[in-house]
């Protein structure tokens, strides 16, 4: 009789540490039940490994009687998700915002404090990285850079800082590409500024970029020029002094001389140009009337006369006249020799002329008487 002895096959487990990993992370199989174990597609037991795909792997359990028995436990392999990353600007200009947003996946860390979907002000060129983690919390990362401009370093210039009110400006942007220019202003294109005011140019450049710079252009008020002269009307051939008023410097038409007499030839309206301590100029006008002097005529009611008779000096061509040697006009007076005498006359703008006549005195003969003695 042979007495044949039956083992039991061992009851062999199979154990994940992870029932399910992401794509490239490890998980370690474990058998149990057994003495020594066998696993599948290469698997050692309790040495963790990297999955590719999901799979079911078996391990064959032995024990201290050579029985086996196997058992079978299924990893699954998650994708990682294809994460993406876009900026709202590749290229902003310094101190401008942007937004980064990654996609793909369910959630979202940005490199360099960024908080996705949420503008910020990047402080120079940079590459910033996004971790995108899915619902199997399977996590992935993409880039992308966002480069920052400089901004131009923008001036403003004016053909003059200071003028005079009247006169024209040109306003000069630089260290841009194209200039906008406050109040309507062309760059490069004079205008006539009103008053004192400062102008605010905005360049922008290849990249458009922008900054600012200003200019201010003084406008200086033109003086208050006035016209003077000593008398408004004079008589032909006397003189007049014309003075200008308001500015420190005086130029008139005319070659007339400032404060200095002069005789002028007949009636004119002269200009004087007054300058002030900014250079700013203004005029001012005067009309200055030369009276003719009146035609004085002289006539005598006698032009010879006997010694002791009288004559009348009579002048005409005004309204007044005045006699030399005490004579008054249209009175008869006796000469006490022959003169030449002047008169002269005064008309209504108290222009005077002179004439002269001449009035002959005869000497009486020298009668004698002679008697006959008988």
């Amino acid at each position: 009789m042979v007495t044949v002895t039956v083992n039991p096959l061992p009851i062999v487990t199979a154990s994940s540490d992870l029932d399910s990993v992401c794509l490239g992370n490890s998980v370690t199989l474990t058998g149990d039940g057994a003495t020594t174990y066998s696993w599948s597609s290469g698997v050692t037991d309790g040495v963790s490994f990297i999955p590719t795909v999901t799979a079911t792997y078996t391990v064959t359990g032995t024990d201290n009687n050579s029985c086996k028995n196997t058992a079978t436990v299924t990893v699954t392999v998650n994708q990682l998700p294809t994460v993406t990353a876009s900026s709202s600007s590749v290229g902003v200009c310094a101190g401008n915002s942007v937004t980064l947003t990654g996609g793909g996946a369910t959630s979202y860390s940005w490199s360099g404090g960024v908080t996705n979907g949420v503008s910020f002000v990047p402080p120079g060129t940079a590459t910033y990285t996004v971790t995108g983690t899915d619902n199997n919390t399977c996590v992935n990362t993409a880039t992308v850079s966002v480069t920052v401009n400089s901004l131009p370093t923008v001036t403003a210039s004016s053909s003059s800082a200071v003028i005079c009110s009247g006169n024209s400006v040109i306003l000069t942007g630089g260290g841009a590409t194209t200039y906008n220019w406050s109040s309507g202003v062309s760059n490069g294109v004079s205008f006539l500024p009103s008053s004192t005011a400062t102008y605010t140019v905005t360049g922008t450049d290849n990249n458009s970029c922008i900054n600012t710079a200003t200019v201010t252009v003084t406008v200086n008020s033109l003086p208050a020029v006035t016209a003077s002269s000593t008398k408004p009307a004079v008589c032909f051939g006397n003189s007049v002094t014309l003075t200008g008023g308001g500015a420190t410097s005086y130029s008139w038409s005319g070659s007339v001389l400032n404060g200095v007499s002069f005789i002028p030839s007949g009636t004119a309206t002269y200009t004087v140009t007054g300058t002030d301590n900014n250079s700013c100029t203004n005029t001012a006008t005067l009309t200055v009337t030369v009276n003719p002097l009146p035609t004085v005529t002289a006539t005598s009611s006698s032009a010879a006369v006997c010694t002791g008779n009288s004559v009348t000096l009579t002048g005409g061509g005004t309204l007044s006249f005045l006699w030399n040697g005490g004579i008054s006009n249209g009175v008869p007076f006796v000469p006490s020799g022959t003169a030449t005498y002047t008169v002269t006359g005064i008309d209504n703008n108290s222009c005077e002329n002179t004439a002269t006549v001449t009035v002959t005195v005869n000497p009486l003969p020298i009668v004698t008487a002679c008697g006959y003695y008988w």
